[in-house]
Protein backbone atom coordinates (compact mmCIF):
# COMPACT_ATOMS: atom_id res chain seq x y z
CA UNK A 1 0.00 0.00 0.00
CA UNK A 2 3.45 2.39 0.49
CA UNK A 3 3.29 2.51 -3.03
CA UNK A 4 -0.54 3.52 -3.76
CA UNK A 5 0.22 6.89 -0.96
CA UNK A 6 3.37 7.71 -2.24
CA UNK A 7 1.32 7.55 -5.68
CA UNK A 8 -1.60 9.46 -4.27
CA UNK A 9 0.60 11.78 -2.41
CA UNK A 10 2.66 13.14 -5.63
CA UNK A 11 -1.04 13.63 -7.41
CA UNK A 12 -1.78 15.78 -4.54
CA UNK A 13 0.93 17.68 -4.65
CA UNK A 14 0.60 18.67 -8.73
CA UNK A 15 -2.64 19.40 -8.27
CA UNK A 16 -4.19 23.60 -7.48
CA UNK A 17 -5.56 22.21 -4.22
CA UNK A 18 -1.87 21.84 -3.09
CA UNK A 19 -1.31 25.44 -3.80
CA UNK A 20 -4.49 26.61 -2.52
CA UNK A 21 -2.91 24.84 0.87
CA UNK A 22 0.32 26.54 1.14
CA UNK A 23 -1.37 29.57 0.58
CA UNK A 24 -3.56 28.45 3.76
CA UNK A 25 -0.29 27.68 5.37
CA UNK A 26 0.87 31.11 4.97
CA UNK A 27 -1.89 32.90 5.89
CA UNK A 28 -1.76 31.31 9.42
CA UNK A 29 1.27 32.13 9.83
CA UNK A 30 0.32 36.23 9.37
CA UNK A 31 -2.44 34.87 11.77
CA UNK A 32 -0.15 34.57 14.37
CA UNK A 33 1.61 38.17 13.84
CA UNK A 34 -1.48 39.76 14.07
CA UNK A 35 -3.20 37.50 17.07
CA UNK A 36 0.56 38.85 18.98
CA UNK A 37 0.04 42.35 17.70
CA UNK A 38 -3.36 42.20 19.65
CA UNK A 39 -2.54 41.76 23.21
CA UNK A 40 0.35 40.19 25.44
CA UNK A 41 -0.61 35.99 25.04
CA UNK A 42 0.87 32.74 27.17
CA UNK A 43 2.18 30.36 25.68
CA UNK A 44 -0.51 28.36 26.56
CA UNK A 45 -3.00 30.71 25.08
CA UNK A 46 -0.78 31.34 21.76
CA UNK A 47 -0.81 27.62 20.98
CA UNK A 48 -4.39 26.71 21.70
CA UNK A 49 -5.86 27.34 17.79
CA UNK A 50 -9.43 27.12 19.01
CA UNK A 51 -10.68 29.08 16.19
CA UNK A 52 -9.03 26.89 13.62
CA UNK A 53 -9.89 24.06 15.11
CA UNK A 54 -14.06 25.55 15.03
CA UNK A 55 -13.84 26.89 11.70
CA UNK A 56 -11.30 26.11 9.29
CA UNK A 57 -9.88 22.97 10.22
CA UNK A 58 -12.85 20.79 9.89
CA UNK A 59 -14.12 22.21 6.61
CA UNK A 60 -10.51 22.41 5.18
CA UNK A 61 -9.84 18.74 6.42
CA UNK A 62 -12.90 17.55 5.30
CA UNK A 63 -12.77 19.18 1.86
CA UNK A 64 -8.83 17.94 1.34
CA UNK A 65 -10.15 13.97 1.88
CA UNK A 66 -12.59 14.33 -0.08
CA UNK A 67 -10.97 15.77 -2.98
CA UNK A 68 -8.58 12.67 -2.78
CA UNK A 69 -11.46 10.58 -4.21
CA UNK A 70 -13.96 13.26 -6.21
CA UNK A 71 -10.83 14.39 -8.27
CA UNK A 72 -10.56 10.80 -9.70
CA UNK A 73 -14.47 10.80 -10.12
CA UNK A 74 -14.66 13.77 -12.40
CA UNK A 75 -11.44 12.83 -14.50
CA UNK A 76 -13.06 9.37 -14.87
CA UNK A 77 -9.64 7.50 -13.58
CA UNK A 78 -10.93 5.74 -11.13
CA UNK A 79 -11.48 2.54 -13.78
CA UNK A 80 -7.57 3.41 -14.80
CA UNK A 81 -6.43 2.91 -11.43
CA UNK A 82 -8.16 -0.46 -11.25
CA UNK A 83 -6.24 -1.61 -13.92
CA UNK A 84 -3.14 -1.77 -11.98
CA UNK A 85 -2.32 -5.40 -10.16
CA UNK A 86 -3.85 -4.10 -6.40
CA UNK A 87 -7.00 -4.80 -5.05
CA UNK A 88 -9.51 -1.85 -5.12
CA UNK A 89 -9.69 -1.57 -1.60
CA UNK A 90 -5.88 -1.51 -1.27
CA UNK A 91 -6.44 2.40 -3.49
CA UNK A 92 -9.11 3.11 -0.56
CA UNK A 93 -6.97 2.64 2.05
CA UNK A 94 -4.25 4.55 0.41
CA UNK A 95 -6.38 7.80 -0.01
CA UNK A 96 -7.27 7.56 3.94
CA UNK A 97 -3.48 7.62 4.35
CA UNK A 98 -2.95 9.77 2.49
CA UNK A 99 -5.40 12.22 3.59
CA UNK A 100 -3.89 11.68 7.38
CA UNK A 101 -0.58 12.63 5.81
CA UNK A 102 -1.12 15.62 4.67
CA UNK A 103 -3.28 16.83 8.12
CA UNK A 104 -0.15 15.45 9.63
CA UNK A 105 1.73 17.67 7.72
CA UNK A 106 -0.32 20.54 8.21
CA UNK A 107 -0.94 20.27 11.63
CA UNK A 108 2.93 19.79 12.06
CA UNK A 109 3.64 22.93 10.12
CA UNK A 110 1.29 25.30 11.58
CA UNK A 111 2.92 23.79 15.13
CA UNK A 112 6.12 24.71 14.02
CA UNK A 113 5.34 28.11 12.85
CA UNK A 114 3.69 28.66 15.61
CA UNK A 115 6.37 28.10 17.95
CA UNK A 116 9.28 29.75 15.71
CA UNK A 117 6.88 33.27 15.65
CA UNK A 118 6.35 32.55 19.55
CA UNK A 119 10.11 32.33 20.38
CA UNK A 120 10.38 35.97 18.21
CA UNK A 121 7.75 37.38 19.61
CA UNK A 122 6.26 36.48 23.00
CA UNK A 123 7.76 37.81 26.26
CA UNK A 124 6.85 34.74 27.93
CA UNK A 125 10.10 32.43 28.13
CA UNK A 126 9.32 29.19 26.18
CA UNK A 127 10.23 26.14 28.81
CA UNK A 128 9.70 22.26 28.05
CA UNK A 129 6.56 22.01 29.63
CA UNK A 130 4.52 24.50 28.29
CA UNK A 131 5.66 23.05 24.99
CA UNK A 132 5.56 19.25 25.69
CA UNK A 133 1.99 19.58 26.86
CA UNK A 134 1.39 21.35 23.88
CA UNK A 135 2.90 18.50 21.85
CA UNK A 136 0.98 16.31 23.10
CA UNK A 137 -2.73 18.18 23.00
CA UNK A 138 -1.57 18.19 18.73
CA UNK A 139 -0.73 14.41 19.29
CA UNK A 140 -4.20 13.95 20.27
CA UNK A 141 -6.31 16.54 17.87
CA UNK A 142 -3.97 15.05 15.17
CA UNK A 143 -5.80 11.25 16.22
CA UNK A 144 -9.18 13.56 16.41
CA UNK A 145 -8.72 14.69 12.94
CA UNK A 146 -7.85 11.16 11.50
CA UNK A 147 -11.04 9.80 12.66
CA UNK A 148 -12.93 12.04 10.79
CA UNK A 149 -11.00 10.95 7.48
CA UNK A 150 -13.49 7.96 6.40
CA UNK A 151 -16.15 10.20 7.64
CA UNK A 152 -14.99 12.87 4.84
CA UNK A 153 -14.22 9.88 2.83
CA UNK A 154 -17.73 9.14 2.78
CA UNK A 155 -19.22 11.83 1.76
CA UNK A 156 -17.36 12.37 -1.56
CA UNK A 157 -18.40 9.08 -2.49
CA UNK A 158 -21.90 9.83 -1.71
CA UNK A 159 -21.58 13.26 -3.40
CA UNK A 160 -19.43 12.21 -6.49
CA UNK A 161 -18.81 15.82 -7.32
CA UNK A 162 -16.16 18.43 -6.19
CA UNK A 163 -18.25 21.33 -5.95
CA UNK A 164 -21.10 19.75 -3.82
CA UNK A 165 -18.01 18.51 -1.92
CA UNK A 166 -16.83 22.31 -1.24
CA UNK A 167 -20.86 22.99 -0.22
CA UNK A 168 -20.76 20.29 2.44
CA UNK A 169 -17.39 20.71 3.65
CA UNK A 170 -18.48 24.74 4.14
CA UNK A 171 -21.46 23.60 6.05
CA UNK A 172 -20.49 20.94 8.10
CA UNK A 173 -20.18 23.15 11.45
CA UNK A 174 -23.93 24.85 10.83
CA UNK A 175 -25.36 21.49 12.86
CA UNK A 176 -23.67 22.73 15.77
CA UNK A 177 -25.22 25.46 16.21
CA UNK A 178 -28.35 24.26 15.58
CA UNK A 179 -28.05 21.44 18.36
CA UNK A 180 -26.20 24.18 20.51
CA UNK A 181 -29.38 26.13 20.15
CA UNK A 182 -31.45 23.56 21.82
CA UNK A 183 -29.11 22.11 24.22
CA UNK A 184 -25.22 22.82 24.55
CA UNK A 185 -24.80 18.87 25.67
CA UNK A 186 -25.85 18.35 21.94
CA UNK A 187 -22.73 20.32 20.66
CA UNK A 188 -20.68 17.20 20.75
CA UNK A 189 -22.93 15.15 18.86
CA UNK A 190 -21.03 16.55 15.85
CA UNK A 191 -18.47 14.70 15.28
CA UNK A 192 -16.51 17.63 13.41
CA UNK A 193 -16.96 20.04 17.00
CA UNK A 194 -14.86 17.28 19.04
CA UNK A 195 -11.29 18.73 18.08
CA UNK A 196 -12.67 22.09 19.30
CA UNK A 197 -14.17 21.16 22.20
CA UNK A 198 -11.20 19.10 23.24
CA UNK A 199 -8.80 22.26 22.78
CA UNK A 200 -11.75 24.57 24.32
CA UNK A 201 -12.19 22.49 27.25
CA UNK A 202 -8.11 20.74 28.50
CA UNK A 203 -8.57 21.37 32.07
CA UNK A 204 -11.89 20.74 32.79
CA UNK A 205 -13.06 17.77 30.63
CA UNK A 206 -14.18 15.11 33.64
CA UNK A 207 -17.00 18.15 34.19
CA UNK A 208 -17.73 18.01 30.05
CA UNK A 209 -20.29 15.52 28.97
CA UNK A 210 -17.87 14.94 26.01
CA UNK A 211 -16.33 11.87 25.80
CA UNK A 212 -19.16 9.74 27.16
CA UNK A 213 -21.86 10.72 23.90
CA UNK A 214 -19.55 12.36 21.30
CA UNK A 215 -17.00 9.66 21.67
CA UNK A 216 -19.59 6.88 20.92
CA UNK A 217 -21.26 8.74 18.56
CA UNK A 218 -18.21 9.47 16.77
CA UNK A 219 -17.10 6.33 17.17
CA UNK A 220 -19.99 4.79 15.15
CA UNK A 221 -20.36 6.90 12.72
CA UNK A 222 -16.44 6.86 11.53
CA UNK A 223 -17.12 2.59 11.83
CA UNK A 224 -20.16 2.78 9.82
CA UNK A 225 -18.22 5.51 7.50
CA UNK A 226 -15.51 2.84 7.05
CA UNK A 227 -17.78 0.19 5.97
CA UNK A 228 -20.17 2.28 3.70
CA UNK A 229 -17.14 4.52 1.88
CA UNK A 230 -14.87 0.98 1.18
CA UNK A 231 -18.48 -0.68 -0.46
CA UNK A 232 -19.40 2.42 -2.54
CA UNK A 233 -14.94 2.59 -3.54
CA UNK A 234 -14.81 -0.94 -4.39
CA UNK A 235 -18.60 -2.06 -5.70
CA UNK A 236 -20.29 0.95 -7.05
CA UNK A 237 -17.24 2.65 -9.14
CA UNK A 238 -18.43 1.50 -12.29
CA UNK A 239 -21.80 3.74 -12.14
CA UNK A 240 -19.68 6.50 -10.65
CA UNK A 241 -20.12 9.81 -13.44
CA UNK A 242 -18.26 12.81 -14.18
CA UNK A 243 -20.98 15.41 -11.94
CA UNK A 244 -17.98 18.34 -11.17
Amino acid sequence: MLTQTVTELMKFKRSKIGWIVAFLVIADGFSCFLQLGAKDLTWDTFLNERYMDLWIRPALFTFITGYLFTRDIRSQSVGLLFTYPFRSSQWYFSKLVTAAAIIAMLLGLSFAIRVLVGLTLLSEPAGFPVLGRQFIQLIITFLLYIGLVPLSACIALLVRSTVLLAIVSLGIIIPSFVLGAMSSEYMNLNPWLLPYLYSHYPSNLPEVSLWDKGIFVTGTVVLLSILVGLYLYTKKNANFDDRA
